[in-house]
């Protein structure tokens, strides 16, 4: 079991806690303190750590220098940054930078097809492109975050989430999805050619309490338990803060989980958390 190290800390991100939240967020105030705790967290021993794609994530990964054989996880998309950056500088801006960080590869061979055909896998390449920073090392894993993935499950176009896989190994990346509906996605899963693969990971919401635990713990436990190709990601595995931290350690070293992320924002934490 690999251990991972989070990012909410770094952006005020707490399900149980929301005050907690921005108090933690204010120890996190540029992307230098955020790439210092992340290599003192690693000097710990932790395996490697996860970024979203927000605006601090992508200029941090744009930045970053890989000192070691540490993983990167990296979740995409954030809708969010392209609504501040019209808001920002206008819509033309978006145009330019659109056309600055797409591929004219995918521009011309991805670009003409949605328009004629409205199909959204078109847009993938194009997506992956704008959200996916050039100096990413190659071999990291990159997700499609959960408001995605679970939309896709619930509108039925599996094949999107084909196409996200697909596009992201010709990136020379590993492919992982986010999800806040796992058994659902299991099934999706076992039934795609494509997506019953060693390469894929799939990181979910597993802890001691059952704190945003979908549909059940006990119906997580099962599928963590359960025999398959792809790897699994337990993530909220502190139930954000809300739950007991040894009683939730010690639960989830019993699964039989490929890794867990969790975040936190002080390394003596991270060191007496150091089990795995």
């Amino acid at each position: 079991m690999k251990l991972i190290l989070g990012d909410n800390q770094f952006f005020g991100v707490n399900h149980y806690d929301l005050d907690k939240a921005q108090r933690v967020k204010n120890l996190f105030p540029d992307i230098g303190s955020i790439d210092i705790f992340i290599r003192d967290s690693l000097k710990i021993g932790i395996d490697g750590f996860m970024i979203n794609s927000n605006k601090l994530g992508y200029d941090l990964i744009s930045n970053y220098k890989k000192s070691s054989d540490e993983e990167i996880h990296y979740s995409i998309p954030y809708p969010h940054k392209y609504a501040n950056h019209v808001n920002e500088n206008g819509l033309l801006s978006l145009f330019f930078y659109f056309i600055k960080n797409t591929s004219p590869i995918n521009l011309i061979s991805s670009l003409p097809k949605f328009i004629f055909t409205k199909n959204l896998k078109y847009l993938i390449p194009l997506a992956t492109d704008l959200e996916i920073p050039k100096n990413l090392p190659k071999g990291s894993y990159v997700y499609l975050q959960n408001i995605l993935t679970d939309l896709i499950l619930g509108i039925g176009r599996h094949d999107l989430l084909e196409y996200f896989f697909l596009d992201i190994i010709s990136k020379g990346y590993k492919p992982g999805l986010i999800t806040l509906n796992p058994i659902i996605l299991d099934k999706v899963i076992e039934n795609s050619s494509i997506l019953n693969s060693s390469q894929l990971i799939c990181c979910f919401n597993i802890n001691y309490d059952g704190f945003n635990v979908f549909p059940s713990k006990r119906y997580v436990e099962g599928l963590i338990a359960k025999k398959k190709k792809y790897k699994t990601m337990g993530m909220s595995i502190l139930s954000s803060g809300g739950g007991g931290i040894k009683k939730s350690l010690d639960y989830v070293k019993r699964l039989n989980l490929d890794y867990v992320v969790f975040g936190s924002s002080k390394l003596k934490n991270i060191n007496s958390n150091y089990i795995f």
